[in-house]
């Protein structure tokens, strides 16, 4: 007897591929691996936070979550990736003010911008701090600013590239001090650190998490914090507004961010996540260690901080001119 194929009418194949999709939509998330891309290098500040919260949401989901980092065009590679990628919750973004407001101020042609990404929660914060090799004559800010008075073309500045708060930071120094810097260009803090470390440059502002141990081992000496207040992490050195450059104010901070058509409840679903990972004890004591006060803002309050945070390095950089020529 000869069996003839089953042939299913069209409505009946429509209906199975609907309760199929359903059913997978209605799977909990996440059901699969979730990457969260970074565009500094191991090490960095926001690699060390997000490998933290990686760890924490794998346990929690029993899923892997893995940490890339996709370095270059200080932070564009990462940014575009992130933004171009499945906006199913699956594929986020771990950025810096640097890329996320201070870049697209600065170059109106990069290849994203901060209307493709949902803030979903603002991380934690922290201020850079200015470093010299501790082998260095120079011991203060003041003594720093006078050598580079002295200097003809200027001290050599390690940055993260244009658009970072590194480089902000030796922007700032610059209209506030007069004095020249010739800014080097790194793709990751720790790098930079090491050449500080060899004599290679004069000085940097560089992140907590990556200045703080050099400072307790004692290879680097600290100057100066770039925030509006003195952190704990190092509590007897001074801000630049107490050494008496008034206004002087760059925080760092970092956020995660997804891609904008990525669904509300699952949007919703990170950030609790997040969350519950931020208020365990044991996480707010190892990111303190970090030299980072934790912030666990969520959507509503940190889309406002962000959008604020465009409008003020916008203003900053129209005031200043093309930052990115020097």
């Amino acid at each position: 007897m000869t069996r003839l194929p089953l042939i299913l009418p069209c409505a009946a194949l429509a209906a199975l591929a609907f309760a199929t999709g359903a059913n997978a939509a209605d799977a909990p998330f996440p059901a699969r691996p979730v990457k969260l891309i970074v565009a500094q290098a191991a090490g960095g500040g926001p690699d060390v936070l997000a490998r933290l919260i990686a760890q924490e949401l794998g346990e929690a989901w029993k899923q892997p979550v893995i940490v890339e980092n996709k370095l270059g065009a200080a932070g564009a590679i990462a940014a575009e990736y992130a933004a171009r990628a499945p906006a199913d919750g699956y594929t986020l973004f771990v950025a810096s003010a640097g890329i996320m407001t201070i870049a697209p101020a600065m170059d109106a042609k990069l290849p994203y911008t901060p209307a493709e990404f949902s803030p979903l929660i603002h991380l934690a914060s922290l201020s850079n701090v200015f470093v010299v090799n501790s082998q260095s004559p120079v011991k203060t800010m003041p003594a720093l600013v006078d050598k580079a008075k002295q200097a003809p073309t200027g001290l050599s500045f390690a940055s993260m590239g244009p658009g970072s708060t590194g480089q902000i930071s030796g922007e700032m120094l610059v209209r506030s001090a007069g004095v020249k810097i010739v800014q080097v260009a790194y793709k990751g803090e720790a790098q930079a650190v090491t050449d500080i470390r060899g004599g290679h440059l004069d000085f940097m502002a560089a992140g907590l998490p990556v200045a703080l141990p050099q400072v307790k081992a004692g290879a680097l000496t600290p100057l100066a914090v770039t925030g509006s207040k003195r952190t704990a992490a190092l509590p007897d050195v001074p801000t630049m507004n107490e050494l008496g450059y008034t206004g002087y104010d760059v925080s760092q901070w970092y956020a995660l961010y997804a891609p904008v058509a990525t669904p509300r409840p699952v949007q919703e679903a990170l950030t609790r996540a997040v969350q519950a990972v931020l208020a365990k004890p044991a996480v707010q004591k190892q990111v303190m260690e970090l030299g980072m006060d934790l912030t666990n803002d969520a959507q509503k309050d940190f889309a406002a901080f962000d959008r604020a945070e465009r409008a003020k390095w916008a203003a900053f950089m129209k005031a200043g001119g093309d930052m990115a020529a020097r």
